[in-house]
């Protein structure tokens, strides 16, 4: 943390104001921020937490404390360049229709070592992948959105504020901000991602041995929230967007995600052949490349185990 507090105040343009809200540390990080604050010209203000909140919820109530008209988000211990708040400012700027946009990053190690990739080519992100309606397509098929990397207007918070309920605060802002509008891919990195082993959430590879784990530790339960955390995200757009404001292609879409994971819920619901033939059927639809893991999915979902109900 004292590496991105540093990489803060020194902006080339600094920020009106930092939010910190701490849930729960151990770490002295209540005494780094007050010595923090100390030093810097900006305003910095401090919320310790009474319980555990947990990510989504702590960066929800900060997120709603912010004050000023473009909201930057700090995740864990990633480090800004200098130029970051400045550059994003400016694409704001050239593109008053934008409500988020997201920079590239370059991975660093646990010791702040440069790794041989940027975040987006770690992601196999392309900025093809973000043109028109591409860009809601292919947030549905998996998150490529770090907190880190991602700036929004205050005005999506209307929409966005409280996170729906299965969540992560990055990915709901970035596909919530695709559906009334497109978001802005800045190829630039502007700031230091940092991998290590015990990140609480962010990029992660897996290996097909951790495949493997997760579809056995994944089941049917597993699959049925997933889908009524994505209908808890419809329910919002249908309640907070008036009509229109939405395009057919962009609703179409939500619908045929909703549709293939409801599929998915009910292949996991079954056993033996049953499953089988439900899976490879959804598989015959191309909706599993479409919008999930694809090669991945399907084995999770034909390897996942069903819970066993109790009378």
């Amino acid at each position: 943390m004292p590496e991105q507090l540093e990489s803060i105040a020194r902006q080339t343009q600094p920020p009106s104001e930092l939010i910190v809200c701490d849930d729960g540390s151990k770490d002295g990080t209540i005494a780094l921020i007050t010595e923090f604050s100390r030093k810097v010209t900006f305003r910095v203000r401090l919320f310790c937490n009474g319980r555990n909140l947990g990510p989504a919820k702590n960066f929800e109530q900060a997120i709603g404390l912010c004050e000023g008209e473009i909201i930057f988000l700090c995740d864990q211990d990633d480090v800004w360049e200098p130029c970051k708040i400045r550059n994003m400012l400016e694409v704001f700027t050239s593109h008053p229709d934008g409500y988020y946009a997201f920079s590239d990053a370059q991975t660093i190690d646990q010791s702040g070592k440069l790794l041989n990739q940027t975040l987006w080519a770690a992601l196999n992100l392309r900025a093809a992948d973000f043109i028109g309606s591409k860009q809601l397509e292919r947030l549905l098929k998996s998150n490529v959105i770090t907190g880190a990397g991602l700036a929004f207007r205050s005005s999506l918070r209307e929409i966005v504020l409280p996170i729906p309920p299965g969540w992560m605060h990055d990915e709901c802002i970035g596909l919530l901000g695709s559906v009334i509008s497109d978001g802005i891919l800045v190829s630039e990195p502007l700031y230091k991602y940092r991998r290590h082993s015990a990140q609480v959430i962010g990029f992660r590879k897996s290996g097909l041995f951790q495949a493997l784990l997760d579809s056995l530790a994944s089941n049917n339960e597993t699959s049925r929230r997933k889908l009524l955390a994505f209908r808890s995200l419809l329910e919002r757009l249908n309640g907070t967007c008036k009509s229109g404001t939405i395009s057919a292609e962009r609703m179409n879409l939500l619908k045929q995600k909703e549709f293939h994971l409801l599929q998915r819920a009910i292949a996991r619901s079954e056993r033996g052949v049953n499953r089988f033939s439900k899976v490879f059927a959804e598989a015959r639809s191309g909706r599993y490349g479409r919008f999930s893991n694809s090669s991945w999915s399907i084995l999770r979902d034909l390897t996942s185990f069903k819970l066993l109900e109790r009378d």
